[in-house]
C-alpha cells in the first residue's frame, strides 16, 4: 500500500471544543453510509501512520459568524435537507476524538473501529430539518 498523507499535517493549533459546541453533519446518514465515508477517510489519509477511520464534521466554534450554527447551516450544509447535531462534550463523553483538521471550523471525528459507527448514529438522534436548505450557495443540492 503506499503512503498516505499524514492527517496531522492538516491539524489547527487549536484547543479541542468546549462542551458547549455543537457538531454539525449533513444527513440523514445510517451506519452503512457512516462506515461507507469512515472508510473513505482511512483510504485518504493516515493519522500516526495508520489509516485514519473518521468523518468530516464542522463544529460551532464561534457565535456569529461562519463558524457558528448558523453559518455552517447555511454556507456548508445548505444542500443538505437535514442534519444531524450533538454537543462535542457528548461525542467526547462517548469515547471519540475530535482532531481541528483542514480549515476552521472543520474536525474530523475519529473512530478505533468501524464497530463505534452504531453508537454514534445512537448519538447523533434523528435528523433534524436544516432551516437553510436551498438557499443558494454555488453548489448543487443533494
Amino acid at each position: 500500500m503506499a503512503d498516505l498523507p499524514e492527517l496531522r499535517s492538516v491539524v489547527r493549533l487549536e484547543a479541542a471544543p468546549a462542551e458547549a459546541t455543537v457538531v454539525v453533519r449533513g444527513g440523514p446518514d445510517s451506519v452503512a453510509k457512516l462506515q461507507a465515508h469512515a472508510q473513505r477517510t482511512a483510504r485518504a489519509f493516515a493519522l500516526d501512520g495508520v489509516p485514519a477511520l473518521g468523518l468530516s464534521v464542522f463544529a460551532a466554534l464561534d457565535d456569529i459568524g461562519a463558524a457558528s450554527l448558523d453559518g455552517i447551516l447555511a454556507a456548508r450544509l445548505s444542500t443538505y435537507r437535514v442534519v444531524h447535531l450533538a454537543t462535542a462534550g457528548d461525542v467526547l463523553a462517548a469515547g471519540f476524538s475530535l482532531l481541528p483538521t483542514f480549515a476552521r471550523p472543520h474536525l474530523t471525528l475519529l473512530l478505533e473501529t468501524l464497530d463505534q459507527v452504531g453508537p454514534l448514529l445512537d448519538l447523533l438522534g434523528p435528523a433534524q430539518p436544516n432551516p437553510h436548505y436551498g438557499e443558494m450557495t454555488g453548489r448543487r443540492r443533494r
